[in-house]
């Protein structure tokens, strides 16, 4: 059996998949990266899926899911810092990215360091998307460790600066003459993403586990009678939000469709209408996802406990059935 996790994105969201992944450390009493034999994340999903998977100077992972989770606390704050001199030089984000990357990449720098792609500890999947060729691009260890450039095997503050990139909230990344921006634009959820990688790395498997991972989903129902007259402003806001989530329903759609059954599992929590943003990392903001995180992992006691035993039982059987991936990356897994 080929164990996968998939993380969405979702910005200081990412706390509530780090609740989760803590709990399964928990259970299991093994670190995430001995659970699952590929590991894909977009934008804060991949923060955590680097972070997951790096090693320390003994080859075991360096960051437990609970340090991970912390960090999101204790950076938060600074990366999503909104200074009253930057809110009027990009006007509020219309003329310029709202935030700088300075601290993000401070940030990356400090928990990455030198490590490269390659070097994780299980195979990851990070999106991102090349604006310079209007391609999606993945950032895969399989790739990295038979590919040796810059640009195959790029640091791995290099791929999460690049699927942070959310437009409107940071600059692109420029990378080797490709303008790098969040894989949220395509694959917000990157489930099937992953299940297709899973696929060619494992041709011979006939069972897949998947776990997916949401960083909430805000509903606004609106019947047709209050939108029926909307225009480009009042569209202007919501529709990024809608895209977004209806691409990642799509995806859980298209995963129960293929796999269903006790072999896939998504996880999303639903919050307010009036939840704040993705880069809300207020202390009473962060306070509201710590509290809404933890309530769901106790709510679903009984769904982790069957995924960590069969996690904690099965890890490692696909090994034997693993042949080289593809040898590309860009438009195509």
């Amino acid at each position: 059996m080929v164990s996968i996790l998939s993380i969405d994105g979702g910005g200081i969201r990412g706390i509530i998949p780090a609740t989760f992944l803590a709990e399964f450390e928990k259970r299991t009493g093994k670190p995430v990266c001995d659970l699952f034999d590929l590991i894909a994340g977009t934008s804060t999903g991949g923060i955590l899926s680097a972070m997951l998977t790096i090693p320390n100077s003994f080859g075991q992972p360096k960051y437990s899911a609970a340090q991970i989770r912390s960090a999101y606390f204790e950076h938060g704050g600074a990366i999503f810092h909104k200074s009253l001199l930057r809110s009027v030089a990009t006007l509020g984000g219309l003329a310029r990215p709202i935030y700088s990357p300075r601290t993000l990449e401070r940030m990356l720098a400090q928990y990455l360091g030198g490590t490269r792609l390659h070097e994780t500890l299980t195979e990851i999947l990070v999106t991102a998307y090349d604006m310079a060729s209007s391609t999606p691009w993945f950032f895969k260890t399989s790739f990295a460790k038979t590919h040796h450039g810059p640009i195959d095997d790029p640091l791995l503050t290099q791929v999460v600066r690049a699927t942070t990139a959310a437009p409107t909230y940071f600059p692109p990344l420029s990378l080797e003459g490709h303008c790098l921006v969040d894989g949220g634009v395509f694959a917000s959820n990157p489930a099937l993403c992953a299940y297709a990688q899973a696929r060619n790395m494992y041709p011979l498997e006939r069972e897949f586990f998947v776990v997916s991972l949401g960083t909430g989903l805000q509903e606004h129902n609106r019947p047709c009678a209050k939108i029926d007259n909307w225009g480009i402003i009042d569209w202007a806001v919501p529709i990024s939000a809608l895209m977004l989530n209806a691409s990642s329903a799509t995806v859980n759609y298209q995963m129960r469709a293929l796999i269903g059954g006790a072999n896939y599992s998504r996880f999303q929590l639903k919050l307010d209408p009036d939840a704040t943003g993705m880069d809300d990392a207020s202390d009473k903001n962060m306070r509201k996802l710590d509290v809404l995180a933890r309530e769901a992992v106790w709510q679903q006691f009984a769904s982790i406990d069957r995924i960590c035993r069969i996690l904690k039982e099965r890890k490692g059987s696909a090994s034997s059935l693993r042949v080289s991936a593809p040898a590309h990356r860009g438009d195509a897994i």
